[in-house]
């Protein structure tokens, strides 16, 4: 995937979100090297998310300098705070494929997104499914499409994860494949 992708898919969203998102990926990053070093990589990929909605909130808030954020208008900082988290994981992908050396075996776009659930031998394998195969184009699609893939695999997660994690990776792979 080449640089001018990801570009595309980063114009979908505000400066707010960008700014936000690039903190919410030094944090991760700060946290991953630090505190969480001996932590399930499976955190890593639900992290960025947590922190892009708590950030956004906290950013509305101050902005707003009242609750109603979270209040009457928590749709909207719920569904921005993910976005946030999108695009902290979208330049996490873009680090990982242009700016750090190479680690033995292909990184992809996705790669970041399945390490942890997927197991270490079937990553590459499951990224490329993902990527090369014909993404449907309604975001319920999409999950099923996800969730078939991954259900060839052990796949460690509970029902309500594997639904949570489905519905983020069918999201960015939309982003992603955005143009």
């Amino acid at each position: 995937m080449d640089a001018l992708r990801y570009l595309s898919a980063l114009r979908l969203y505000g400066a707010d979100v960008l700014l936000l998102a690039a903190a919410v990926t030094l944090v991760t990053s700060l946290l991953k090297k630090t505190a969480l070093k001996r932590a399930s990589k499976r955190l890593f990929v639900f992290l960025p998310y947590f922190l892009g909605i708590a950030l956004y909130c906290a950013y509305r808030m101050l902005a707003t300098l009242s609750v109603c954020p979270l209040t009457e208008e928590w749709c909207e900082t719920l569904q921005n705070g993910v976005a946030v988290g999108s695009a902290a994981t979208l330049y996490y992908v873009v680090y990982e494929q242009f700016f750090r050396a190479k680690k033995e075996g292909e990184t992809t776009p996705i790669t970041p997104l399945l390490e942890g659930i997927v197991p270490d031998e079937n990553v590459a394998e499951v990224s490329r499914i993902l990527l090369t195969q014909d993404v449907p184009a309604t975001q319920e699609e999409r999950v099923q499409f996800v969730k078939d893939t991954l259900s060839h695999y052990d796949c460690p997660l509970g029902d309500t994860e594997r639904e949570i994690y489905c519905n983020l990776v069918a999201s960015y792979l939309a982003a992603v494949r955005a143009e």
